[in-house]
């Protein structure tokens, strides 16, 4: 299993994932990075799927260069991984056990500033490609993991954000699918950013401390919040004068002349 989580913010991107790779056959697992910089490149990518056509793709991106424009970007990259996904599939020889009867597949998140702009690339483990902008939320997840990735980060999609609070989302989003998933995603988890304007960087141990800080009080408060919620609503003031029924108040006007 793998969780691999991008943000896109109004200063930058900012990429997370757990460190699990599991073993489906033992119900294993042993630490691993999965984010990577390509190169000297300014662009973070990660990788969810069959790690052996993950190392084939890895040695496919060896000196990618980033394009001025968008259109060239998501061509020249389709050109490296598409080949290789088309050949895990050809040579592939089924083995009767569940697991093994379909070919190695793997898909790809890739983050990255093009003309300026800080932009979340997918692409699918059949080749297709999306970007996910602001219609999208400015954010995307992939591997197994997905699923609790967006259901837990589905309330703050549309929230403007800079990468001080992606790097706070980043890490509830990934610690919380963690702390639900029964096997497969395990801490450490892993934060980089990527400034619209600078070089990608590792947050470092010290400030992962200062983020799970942050995330004890912002469960805490959460806690408190739903707790005044569901007290009970206070009773009605009382009323100083008795209101009159409309018969008593009849009575006690004069008839019209």
């Amino acid at each position: 299993m793998t969780l691999i989580a991008g943000f896109v913010c109004s200063d930058g991107i900012v990429l997370a994932a757990d460190s699990a790779s599991s073993d489906s056959d033992t119900f294993t697992k042993q630490p691993t990075t999965k984010i990577k910089r390509l190169g000297n490149q300014r662009m973070l990518y990660g990788g969810s799927g069959d790690v052996g056509l993950i190392q084939k793709i890895d040695q496919a991106l060896d000196g990618f260069t980033i394009p001025g424009n968008m259109k060239r970007v998501r061509q020249d990259l389709r050109q490296r991984i598409v080949p290789e996904l088309q050949e895990a599939a050809r040579f592939h020889a089924p083995y009767p056990a569940q697991g093994y009867n379909v070919p190695p597949s793997a898909s790809f998140l890739f983050a990255f500033a093009c003309a300026g702009q800080p932009c979340l690339l997918e692409i699918e483990k059949d080749g297709r490609d999306t970007i996910y902008g602001a219609t999208l939320g400015n954010f995307a997840a992939i591997g197994s993991g997905k699923p609790w990735a967006q259901a837990i980060f589905r309330p703050f999609l549309f929230k403007e954000r800079n990468i001080e609070l992606g790097k706070v989302f980043a890490y509830r989003v990934l610690h919380d699918a963690i702390d639900l998933a029964s096997y497969g995603l395990a801490a450490p988890v892993r934060i980089w950013t990527l400034p619209t304007a600078g070089d990608p960087s590792l947050v470092s141990d010290e400030e992962m401390g200062k983020l799970q800080t942050t995330r004890e009080i912002w469960q805490a408060l959460e806690a408190e919040a739903l707790g005044k919620l569901l007290q009970p609503l206070p009773a009605p003031a009382p009323v100083d004068e008795p209101i009159p029924s409309p018969n008593t108040q009849a009575a006690a006007d004069p008839p019209a002349s």
